[in-house]
């Protein structure tokens, strides 16, 4: 007999942002699956008795291979994710593997929606996605980055609010730069950006600039960049985006 598998997302950082759902399925669960960090984020869910398995970066696969044996074996398992799991996360590649298992040895799957980083990010400036938004990363570890390029461009031209994930790390400089000039291209240069830090977490911190004045070497991997769509005063200290407003130069 199988058992179940809950790929669960456990939101930006502490347990305020984290939903009843994702702490049930966490504390059920006979073994708890995930990135190092991550399992870490939970660990007050976390008892004795559970068979934790923390996973290195890179390893995602192996850890959604191990996720499914165990469920696969009759047990009940988590594979616990940041964020939402569906959002550039853990459920798509687990979804992938446990489709092509026969109905015989494919456990029960369920997927633990979460509060994503550009939400709660968003929510520190206000409300700039109220309007139509896109939600992209920067990362070329599995797309080339030309197509990453070619996905930003077309956002951008069409005027929405981008919340961009992965966008720099220490060796890894040039695609935000790059970002940034393609960004300049379609949109003024006066464009809201606000730099969200370990949103949810601790050093949590939002800084405020525009597309023209930003400065890449205050972003880092730790860092949610939303850059506001069209339509998008500010209204005293938040970023208020107003579908049906007139595009242009944001006030």
């Amino acid at each position: 007999m199988t058992g179940t598998l809950w790929i669960v997302g456990l939101g930006p950082g502490g347990p305020a942002h984290r939903t009843a759902a994702a702490a049930a399925a966490v504390r059920s669960a006979e073994a708890v699956v995930g990135y190092g960090p991550y399992v870490d984020q939970c660990r007050d869910l976390l008892r004795p008795e559970q068979r934790v398995v923390w996973g290195a970066m890179g390893e995602e696969g192996a850890r959604a291979d191990e996720a499914l044996e165990l469920a696969a074996a009759g047990a009940r398992v988590a594979l616990v994710s940041s964020g939402d799991a569906g959002v550039h996360g853990m459920a798509a590649r687990t979804l992938a593997r446990a489709a092509v298992l026969s109905e015989k040895c494919r456990p029960d799957v369920e997927v633990i929606p979460g509060v994503t980083a550009a939400l709660a990010g968003a929510a520190l400036t206000g409300a700039p996605l109220a309007d139509d938004f896109a939600v992209l990363s920067l990362s070329d570890h599995n797309l080339a980055w030309d197509q990453v390029e070619r996905r930003l461009a077309a956002v951008a031209g069409a005027g929405l609010a981008i919340a961009l994930y992965n966008p720099r790390s220490r060796t890894r400089t040039a695609q935000f730069d790059r970002a940034l000039e393609v960004l300049r291209e379609h949109r003024p240069v006066s464009t809201p950006v606000a730099l969200v830090d370990d949103a949810g977490r601790a050093g949590e911190a939002v800084r405020h600039s525009t597309l023209g004045a930003l400065d890449p070497e205050r972003v880092s991997m730790n860092t949610l960049v939303l850059v506001a769509g069209e339509g998008t005063p500010s209204a005293g200290p938040w970023l208020v985006a107003e579908r049906g407003a007139a595009p242009g130069v944001p006030t």
